[in-house]
């Protein structure tokens, strides 16, 4: 358990430096105005992309700690087992052929005769607001987050979508950045202490 939570708060470390980064630009160099703006607008879509991306890291780990654990796929909770079945055959494709029920039914019949294995991936569905990263943490029978970060993450989706499709009407003040940077920081730690209490209570597997 030691190893997968050391390496979740190496990559917090990081993630930290870079919003450290991103905030000091701006006052340590002698930037004209409309420059110093420009910077501190267009540091909202990086504090998003940090954000993303430390999710779907975080359960690229979870998912490698889960598979060497070579369970059996009747010990493993529901949630797990759905989401391992659903990366493998693709179950939100709608398959009409026949031809294409078969071959699910091949994997599927495959799927058994392997140890429990998840495929990487999550959908994010590169919008990781609060609902989202909740869809996430249930596929992995993982307790949701806070609601006090409902409002705060969907208020960072939606200034990281307009300025990210180019609207110039939004107004980003050095307020904004603070607390933008604030809420990346405190919920990469929600993550990390969730995983922390999935792992120490073997989450993962069928509540008995």
């Amino acid at each position: 358990m030691e190893i997968i939570i050391s390496e979740i708060q190496e990559d917090i470390k990081w993630r930290v430096n870079e919003i450290t980064t991103l905030k000091t630009i701006p006052l340590r160099y002698n930037l004209q105005n409309n420059h110093q703006n420009s910077i501190i607008i267009y540091s909202i879509p990086a504090y998003y992309a940090l954000w993303e991306g430390y999710l779907k890291n975080s359960f690229e780990l979870l998912t490698n700690y889960i598979n060497k654990l070579e369970l059996d796929y009747s010990t493993v909770n529901v949630n797990l087992l759905t989401h391992a079945i659903e990366n493998r055959c693709n179950l939100g494709n709608e398959r009409k052929h026949f031809d294409k029920k078969m071959k699910l039914v091949g994997v599927l019949t495959q799927f058994y005769k392997e140890p429990f294995r998840i495929e990487q991936g999550v959908p994010t569905e590169s919008n990781v607001n609060f609902k989202v990263t909740n869809r996430v943490l249930e596929r992995f029978c993982i307790q949701s987050m806070d609601n006090k970060y409902e409002k705060p993450l969907d208020r960072l989706l939606l200034f990281r979508n307009k300025i990210a499709h180019g609207e110039n009407s939004i107004k980003v003040k050095r307020e904004d950045i603070d607390e933008f940077s604030l809420l990346v920081e405190n919920l990469m730690y929600e993550i990390l202490i969730l995983i922390e209490k999935y792992i120490d209570s073997k989450g993962y597997l069928m509540k008995k």
